[in-house]
């Protein structure tokens, strides 16, 4: 999520500077390359570790004797697209030019907590511009209290991922976090089903836990220096510094005309109002029986409401009555958020049957009055199915995925604006958008961006994954420079001015206990101008444009 609300827009801070990525054209190759030792790769079990500071003695990272392949993959890998390609952007050359040969530099001692990361699947050595293998370790533990910056990552080499600022794995013997957030740009909040952690987003050292937030929804940003949390039975308020409860609002305490609430996931946050969905279960009496009939039985119904609720203030703004889902409680998807109103979308999974056949296999989205909660509209957008992918704007448009396209739609009207078309066979994801641009990902493996008025394509690009699977997740950088696109596979980095494939991310590493290699899908999390990559207990933190 996107945090976003995960699928509504968040508010976003400022970082201090840190080096930017760069792609340059061509770099001094050395005559030699030195191999770098072997690593064991990290396990779990072994608990947190971080990359070891740069040291002047060990100079910068060796650049390959061997020439970069093309940006692009060649033409007969491609597939036969039905809509045009767009040029690429200049190639990098084939060979680098041949430069002085410096010392190479002292290779450390691999430490006995190793990481080894790859940059393309099949990957195997450095190579730079495809695929990048590299070997890391350190047996040094720093001290939860230490909160300096690691060292300033070393330059980065085109088509090989950047040195993570820092790394850090959950326990193994702990509980797989179920959440993980951002809060303000300075803290990564992992909640699990045992406690709550928060890592500093400048180190990766843990700051605090709390056993009291175990099992809550996201971190949100509650007013100066206090996290906010949504447990099972009641709202938490965490110090940023050490993680104690500040204030805690039990749903059976302020929700009182709600007797045994069942909160859903939250439905997003703008500014300091949160939307959530709560339902409970109310008697409803059977009627007097007409003479010489028999009484008939109470029934147990179901009653949904969707809140408004101010974190700050800790005071409902208001709530609205909505149709019960299938367990109760229904799950919305924050799909806009404008100055008089919001948009959303129930989650297919929680439709009741009822309703699921009412619908005849499209989507319902719903519009509400931001300051009142007054239901406005409900609305189906051509064929969108309930399980689409669907993001609004602040101009009144709708983009969806339809069939294997992308359509663009008025909210006030319904009518489509714009079409844009997809690999046969494929699906859209969701959409991510960035000013007038809208950055699209589908499930042939592409990444792009189109103009969000006309439709127009500005580039597109493949992640030069192996096809199947869904369409890979987009983050954006919250300076706006990089789009990520996060998959089971790799995460690929591109530039969105035009698209150039930054670099890959594959963390083929970690392991779960027992040997069981991890399986999960890449979950990438923007935090200033740091990234921050997931695959079930491991993070690793980026620098990014």
């Amino acid at each position: 999520a996107p945090p976003a609300g995960t699928a509504g827009a968040g508010v976003r801070q400022s970082d201090p500077a840190t080096a930017q990525l760069a792609l340059p054209r061509a770099l001094p190759a050395p005559a030699s390359a030195t191999p770098e030792p072997p690593h064991t790769p990290a396990s779990p079990a072994q608990g947190p570790w971080h990359a070891p500071a740069a040291s002047p003695a060990q100079g910068a990272p060796h650049a390959p004797a061997s020439g970069l392949p093309p940006a692009q993959a060649p033409a007969a890998a491609r597939q036969p697209y039905a809509y045009p390609y767009p040029a690429a952007p200049a190639a990098l050359p084939q060979q680098l030019p041949a430069g002085p040969s410096p010392a190479p530099p002292a290779a450390p001692a691999p430490g006995r907590r190793g990481l080894l990361t790859a940059v393309a699947a099949g990957a195997a050595g450095l190579v730079v511009g495809g695929g990048a293998v590299l070997a890391l370790g350190s047996d040094d533990q720093a001290a939860a209290t230490d909160d300096k910056p690691s060292a300033a990552p070393r330059p980065t080499v085109p088509g090989r991922a950047p040195e993570p600022r820092w790394t850090y794995t959950h326990p193994a013997t702990a509980p797989v976090p179920l959440t993980a957030g951002v809060w303000r740009d300075e803290l990564l909040v992992l909640t699990g089903t045992d406690r709550a952690t928060a890592l500093d987003l400048r180190t990766g050292r843990a700051r605090w836990t709390s056993k009291d937030a175990a099992g809550a929804q996201k971190v949100l940003a509650a007013g100066d220096g206090l996290c906010f949390l949504a447990g099972p039975a009641e709202f938490l308020w965490l110090s940023s510094k050490d993680g104690r409860v500040e204030h805690r609002v039990r749903y059976a305490d302020q929700f009182i005309d709600v007797p045994g609430m069942k909160v859903g996931p939250l439905t997003g946050l703008t500014g300091n109002v949160l939307w959530f969905t709560g339902s409970h279960t109310v008697t409803v009496k059977a009627p007097k029986p007409k003479k010489g009939e028999k009484p008939g039985k109470d029934t147990q119904v179901a009653k949904a409401y969707l809140f408004a609720y101010d974190v700050v203030r800790r005071e409902e703004v208001w709530r609205t009555a909505v149709p019960a889902g299938r367990d109760g409680t229904p799950a919305y998807r924050l799909t806009a958020v404008r100055d008089a109103d919001v948009v959303l979308a129930q989650d297919a999974a929680t439709l009741t049957a009822a309703d699921a056949k009412a619908a005849k296999g499209k989507a319902l989205f719903r519009c509400f009055d931001r300051a009142s909660g007054k239901p406005l509209w409900n609305r189906q957008f051509g064929s969108v199915s309930p399980t689409a992918a669907a993001l609004g704007d602040e101009e009144g448009r709708l983009y969806a995925a339809v069939g294997s396209g992308l359509q663009a739609f008025e909210t006030a009207t319904g009518k489509p604006v714009w079409t844009l078309a997809g690999p046969e066979g494929s699906v859209f994801g969701t959409p991510v958008l960035a000013g007038k641009l809208l950055h699209t990902a589908n499930r042939a493996q592409e990444v792009g961006a189109v103009e969000a008025a006309t439709g127009r394509l500005a580039w597109r690009r493949s992640t030069e994954v192996p096809l199947g699977g869904n369409a890979p997740a987009l983050t954006l950088s919250t300076g706006g420079g990089t789009l990520l696109a996060a998959d089971s596979t790799q995460v690929t980095a591109f530039a969105t001015a035009d698209g150039r494939r930054l670099w890959k991310f594959q963390d083929i590493g970690a392991q779960e206990p027992k040997g069981a290699t991890v399986s999960a899908p890449y979950r990438v999390l923007a935090a200033g101008k740091t990234v921050v990559v997931r695959r079930e207990r491991a993070f690793y933190a980026f620098p990014v444009a």
